[in-house]
């Protein structure tokens, strides 16, 4: 099945590459059959991988330059096991997913895959864009070649409906293996296993038979993970897959890895994911660009590099005391000339010898130092919606919906997926239109707008030129702004597309401080962010001093928030926030 030429070439005759979300997968039925499906060669396998038994990363480098990214990075993901990849924000975790789906070439090394593999990217919108004319069900069953089997079948048996009695003989022999097909492909209870995946992920309504052009951006990366699950590889490459669920579908997504048969590689900032769905921890080195391993959940990770760093911590103490204890010693021995030189010399090469076995204690990660400056106050009534009312086809989003923001207020808006409440912020800044009722700005409104999916951003550009689009005429204060959300040195010129979820979140924020609005926008505007960085930016907007509406269901940036009011959706209703509110807050 594997072949590779003089030209190293690699030929797989059994895996093709499914499209829309990148989902790698055994052809259906036979190797007559995958000759049919023209040998399913696939044109874009790089030269570093081929097909084995399990996931087998070997002496992977990669660099953007002249920064480097991953460096002689080598691990294993036994059949089976399920593994953890963290790191801070911009360590090269999703690079690596993405060398390893295929999806990007590295610099150097090699990558063995198991038979089958899926990949979702935690940006299926701009990366892996779900796309096509048919339904849902479509959709889903392409994983699996499960649409054409039944294509065949329809077709097969329509023609033995009009065969002569000459021709019935054969097609009835093809007509009994596209049944065997169907047979193999669990066509009988597809639909059933295709529906529990939906709601267990809670699409929000969404049936088999809806065209999936008429689905939210939301909806479709949501799809892009039924399709995946339901295909079942051997190996599941997921990045960051809870960024869109809600707390019941995050449960739900839990158990399922939790029981999942086969190998796992996750990126996530879901620390009670790590805990229950994985075995083993994978972590990149931001300062060595190297990986690290460590056996167990996230939990005993935490306790094992802890108690690591404390003994380093206490050997170091001790060395650094003993140190000075012998150079003071040393310094006596001076006193004596030349009768005790040799126990001087002694002394001198034991401190050097300390010195030299003295632990190196891991560098701490750079963290962000930011605050959201208002250029300019706004009037007191910032924005008032005055019966709002929207529809997608026959499906009403939400009716009647009225609330007047005023400066300096606080308003988060809450509700389940499906609700409305992107709909909801994208109607009040006059990116989509209401089919009833307005919007009215108030006086010296200056809005900054984080939307959820980095629709902001020029994916083409670079960093640099990024920010310098909001402030051309002060490249100082740019470049300052940049570095606080650590965006320095030769990182600025670094094309927007290459940089992770998180660092793409950074640099949107960072366009708002730039920017100096008296009103934010934010559509969870925590979801790629790792712990650290979700703290101080909640930190500092905890301390702005404009206007905020924003939608989220992290509690722990609520809270740093200091919301004063909840907008519950699709009914419209107003209510003074309390803590009481954090569990509502959590199923938003």
């Amino acid at each position: 099945m594997l072949t590779i030429n003089g030209d190293e070439e690699i030929t797989v005759g059994i895996a093709p590459l499914l499209g829309a979300i990148n989902v790698a997968a055994t052809p259906i039925g036979t190797v007559d059959n995958a000759l049919e499906h023209k040998d399913m060669t696939i044109a874009n396998f790089s030269k570093t991988r081929i097909m084995g038994s399990m996931l087998q990363v070997n002496h992977i480098r990669l660099a953007y330059e002249p920064r480097l990214v991953l460096d002689d990075v080598s691990f294993t993901v036994a059949p089976g096991e399920k593994a953890g990849l963290i790191g801070v924000n911009g360590a090269g975790k999703s690079s690596l997913l993405k060398i390893i789906a295929g999806l990007l070439d590295a610099d150097g090394g090699t990558v063995m895959l198991p038979r089958t593999y899926g990949y979702l990217s935690q940006d299926v919108v701009h990366e892996d864009p779900v796309a096509g004319e048919g339904t849902v069900r479509d959709f889903i069953f392409s994983s699996t070649g499960l649409d054409a089997a039944i294509s065949t079948y329809e077709e097969l048996a329509s023609e033995v409906g009009l065969a002569t009695e000459g021709e019935l003989p054969a097609l009835l022999g093809r007509f009994e293996r596209a049944q065997n097909e169907l047979d193999r492909l669990g066509y009988y209870d597809a639909d059933a296993r295709a529906e529990q995946l939906i709601s267990g992920l809670d699409l929000g309504g969404v049936t088999l038979e809806r065209y999936v052009r008429t689905l939210s951006g939301g909806q479709k990366t949501k799809l892009a993970l039924v399709r995946l699950l339901f295909q079942a590889p051997d190996l599941l490459l997921l990045d960051e897959p809870t960024n869109f669920l809600d707390v019941e579908a995050t449960a739900w997504l839990m158990d399922f890895l939790e029981r999942y048969n086969g190998a796992i590689l996750i990126i996530s900032h879901d620390l009670d994911l790590l805990d229950r769905a994985i075995n083993k921890v994978l972590r990149l080195n931001e300062f060595t660009h190297k990986l690290e391993e460590f056996r167990g959940t996230y939990s005993n990770y935490m306790t094992q590099t802890g108690d690591a760093l404390a003994l380093m911590e206490r050997t170091k103490k001790v060395q650094e005391r003993e140190i000075a204890r012998l150079r003071k010693t040393s310094d006596k021995l001076r006193g004596f000339g030349a009768t005790r030189v040799s126990q001087r010399i002694a002394i001198d090469k034991r401190i050097a010898t300390l010195e030299t076995s003295m632990p190196k204690l891991p560098q701490a990660s750079r963290r962000i130092s930011i605050d959201f400056p208002v250029r300019l106050a706004s009037g007191r009534v910032v924005m008032r919606a005055e019966h709002l009312f929207k529809r997608y086809g026959a499906k009403e989003v939400f009716r009647n919906i009225s609330f007047q923001v005023e400066r300096k207020q606080r308003l988060v808006v809450v509700g389940l997926n499906g609700a409305g409440k992107t709909t909801l912020l994208r109607i009040l800044l006059g990116l989509t239109k209401a089919d009833k009722g307005k919007v009215i700005v108030g006086d010296r409104v200056r809005t900054g707008y984080y939307a959820q999916e980095n629709e902001g951003l020029d994916y083409s550009s670079t960093v640099i030129n990024e920010a310098m689009a909001v402030l051309s005429d002060d490249a100082k204060r740019v470049r300052g702004v940049l570095g606080r959300f650590l965006f320095s040195g030769d990182r600025v010129f670094q094309q927007v597309s290459t940089l992770s979820g998180g660092e793409k979140t950074r640099l949107a924020l960072a366009k708002m401080v730039l920017d100096g609005p008296n009103l934010l926008v934010l559509d969870e505007p925590t979801t790629h962010l790792d712990v650290l960085s979700r703290n101080i930016i909640g930190e500092a907007l905890g301390s702005y001093y404009g206007t905020i509406i924003a939608v989220t269901h992290d509690v722990e940036f609520v809270r740093y928030l200091q919301p004063d009011t909840l907008l519950l959706m699709p009914e419209g209703r107003m209510l003074a926030y309390s803590s009481e509110h954090d569990e509502l807050l959590k199923r938003a």
